[in-house]
């Protein structure tokens, strides 16, 4: 496994680290993509090209490239002060995509909705700017902005709280391949049916992202913890095996990714100790009761 993405810990069954690909070959036939993170302090040697090229793209599997420069920092202040390393950072990489073969699909600032952010106009061009660049350097790369479902979670349809990011994807929506979104639930922010309630709020935010700006969706990340809810991770799952046909045709529905394949115990942030369990296996490796279900989405 990646020595900076997912990989069995202490308690590796493995004696030493493998491609995800072989691992996901054996135990998910259904994945077909590959996420990785490119934070603020990327370096290239964490995913190398001819490793990336060799293990996932000859494999099958379509790199997918989640660019998370300003994460939970962003603010419009913090843009405004950052623009030019953010740029800097976004040009290494357009130039790293180059030498990755075929397909490729980029999420932009994913979450980039808070902080004061969802009606900023600056926000929206940088966005756009990001787009073009990208683009610049390597045709073959599929971009999209992406979105956090952020409101009022007892509703399935939040049209009020959805209409807020407007201002910040008049002209971001019309230059990206796509528009993304993501889910995250944990029981440490969420009731047990909000959390339950996670396919049926995606697909009405995939039908009105696609309604709205007339773009294919990307479910960016989905992130169910099992922190205290085993089988209710595992239904979400269940239920998701039944929305995501109903999302490909009302919403065209490009993908679904999942935030973690296996359990990441150092994991920090927002849904607390919750954080620790968002994949699908334990950390040494074990499956979990929401595996089977996962399995079997297409």
């Amino acid at each position: 496994m990646s020595a900076n993405g997912s990989q069995y810990y202490k308690k590796c069954p493995f004696s030493k680290r493998i491609p995800l690909s072989y691992a996901l070959k054996n135990e998910a036939k259904n994945v077909n993509a590959i996420s990785m993170w490119i934070t603020r302090n990327w370096q290239e040697n964490w995913y190398p090209s001819n490793t990336i090229n060799k293990d996932f793209v000859q494999k099958g599997y379509t790199p997918i490239f989640i660019f998370y420069w300003f994460a939970d920092d962003i603010s419009p202040k913090f843009v405004q002060k950052n623009k030019t390393k953010y740029f800097d950072t976004l040009k290494k990489f357009a130039k790293y995509l180059q030498k990755i073969k075929g397909k490729k699909i980029v999420i932009l600032n994913p979450e980039y909705n808070e902080n004061g952010m969802n009606d900023s106009e600056d926000f929206d061009i940088l966005q756009a700017q990001s787009i073009l660049l990208i683009k610049k350097y390597d045709k073959n790369a599929k971009v999209g902005v992406c979105l956090g479902d952020f409101g009022d979670y007892n509703k399935i349809w939040d049209e009020y709280n959805w209409n807020l990011n407007s201002k910040s994807l008049k002209y971001s929506a019309k230059l990206s391949d796509f528009i993304a979104f993501q889910e995250m639930r944990a029981v440490t922010r969420n009731k047990k049916e909000q959390i339950l309630n996670t396919p049926y709020r995606a697909l009405a935010f995939a039908e009105y992202l696609h309604q709205k700006y007339n773009k294919p969706t990307f479910l960016a990340y989905i992130a169910i913890s099992s922190y205290k809810a085993q089988n209710i991770q595992k239904e979400v799952f269940a239920t998701f095996q039944k929305v995501l046909p109903i999302m490909k045709n009302s919403a065209n529905l490009l993908g679904i990714n999942l935030f973690n394949y296996i359990d990441v115990p150092n994991h920090k942030g927002y849904f607390k100790t919750a954080e620790k369990y968002f994949g699908i296996k334990n950390a040494d490796g074990k499956k979990k009761v929401s595996f089977s279900e996962f399995i079997k989405l297409k």
